[in-house]
């Protein structure tokens, strides 16, 4: 019997298929907390801006835009114009202010090959409080026509070809209107027109823009306690820096209150924030005799240990209506009790929305605010002479951490020893 094998040298396919996902990727997280401080009390008064001078050559106009010409790089500071002939015989400047232009030398198009050359200037300013009751003086001249835009809206025009003969006065009225509280733009909109041909050099054709702008509020709206109004700083949403304090008092007395509006900014997750002092400095400094009549415990006393801490009570909530610095029910109390112990509650800020927190201080004791409605109300008998002379100071730290994840997180476990405060 003949038995045969049959062997396949060929592999056996069987039927498959793929899919791919691709790209997949794991990208951290973070929290970039900004804060803004937009309103300031003591006693009853808001902070406020008192004075305001900006001029051409003060260092603060950049140039944002141009047209018909070449400029590598926007924005850059601009700069005075060169002294000409030119100058010298039209231009009678505004004391203190410079004229100022792109740049000292002429760039690509300057010459008039390009037909007119307009250039836009950008000077920002902050101006706290309302805009009434204020004396104000705005003087603009420009070679050859310009228009001034306050936040947008255009206040004021000049479009002759010989608008650097004289200055030109704003009206008091169109500039007030456009004022808002805070962060607030000028924007000067300068055309130089080309001139004849063989004319067009920075000698015989220069561009130019001269500006004088004062505010003044009416002096008895800031006499009342013009050492707060000196002192008080407000800002909007920013990364804070040296300068930026909450408090500045150097003469508090018994009675004394204040109140501050914090706006606390997450953009990228969800978190919880919260409000500590660090590097507290609670100083006796001297013993008087109204220390010593008070048995001030601390009198003498070697360690410098003071009682001013004990007796500031601060109240701390979360603004859930119009963040006015009032407390009003159902707005959820952060934290009430001496400065020198104040650790808030944690207070949760939305990814992409904004956390208002009130603030009100007192020399002496604040009642309960549980169910309190409107201003925070101060006893100035929770102040006795044990405090006289003496001072406490320390860094208010605001501390953001990812909510998601952290339901048992409380202000009072954060890892202060790790945090840099430089």
């Amino acid at each position: 019997m003949l038995v045969g094998a049959l062997v396949a040298g060929a592999t056996i396919a069987f039927y498959n298929d793929t899919e791919t996902s691709a790209g997949n990727i794991f990208t951290a997280g973070s929290i970039d907390l900004k804060v803004d401080h937009l309103k300031q009390t003591y006693n009853g008064d808001d902070c406020k801006t008192c004075s305001l001078t900006l001029y051409s050559g003060d260092g603060g106009a950049d140039v944002v835009a141009g047209s018909n010409t070449v400029i590598t790089t926007f924005p850059f500071p601009a700069v005075l114009v060169t002294p000409t002939s030119i100058t010298t015989q039209y231009w009678t400047t505004h004391p203190t202010a410079r004229w100022i232009w792109a740049s000292p030398a002429t760039l690509v198009g300057d010459d008039g090959s390009l037909g007119n050359i307009t250039y836009t200037f950008e000077h920002d300013f902050s101006w706290w409080g309302d805009a009434v009751d204020v004396n104000l003086v705005f003087d603009v001249a420009a070679d050859n026509q310009y228009e001034i835009l306050l936040n947008g809206v255009s206040i004021a025009t000049g479009l002759g070809s010989a608008e650097y003969t004289t200055l030109d006065t704003v009206a008091e009225n169109a500039f007030l209107a456009q004022v808002n509280p805070g962060e607030n733009t000028l924007t000067f909109i300068v055309t130089n027109l080309v001139n004849t041909p063989g004319n067009n050099t920075p000698l015989n054709n220069p561009g130019g823009l001269l500006y004088y702008l004062t505010i003044t509020r009416d002096q008895e709206d800031c006499d009342a306690n013009s050492a707060f109004q000196q002192a008080c700083r407000l800002w909007t949403e920013k990364d804070l820096g040296n300068g930026d304090t909450f408090f500045s008092f150097g003469d508090v007395k018994p009675g004394d209150w204040g109140t501050n509006v914090i706006s606390l900014h997450v953009d990228d997750n969800e978190a919880y924030a919260c409000m500590l002092p660090m590097d507290v400095e609670d100083l006796e400094n001297t013993c008087n005799d109204a220390e010593s009549k008070a048995n001030d415990p601390s009198c003498p006393d070697e360690d410098n240990d003071g009682e001013l801490g004990s007796q500031l009570s601060v109240v701390v909530w979360s603004e859930e209506g119009t963040a006015d610095g009032e407390h009003q029910s159902g707005e959820v109390i952060l934290y009430q009790g001496p400065i020198n112990t104040l650790l808030t509650d944690k207070l949760t800020v939305p990814q992409g929305s904004t956390g208002y927190v009130g603030l009100a201080w007192c020399a002496g004791s604040i009642p309960e605010m549980e169910d309190a409605n409107g201003a925070v109300e101060c006893e100035a008998s929770g102040m006795n002479n044990q405090a006289q002379s003496d001072s406490f100071a320390a860094d208010l730290l605001l501390y953001a951490v990812q909510s998601r994840n952290n339901t048992g997180f409380s202000c009072s476990n954060i890892p202060t020893g790790d945090i840099d405060l430089k």
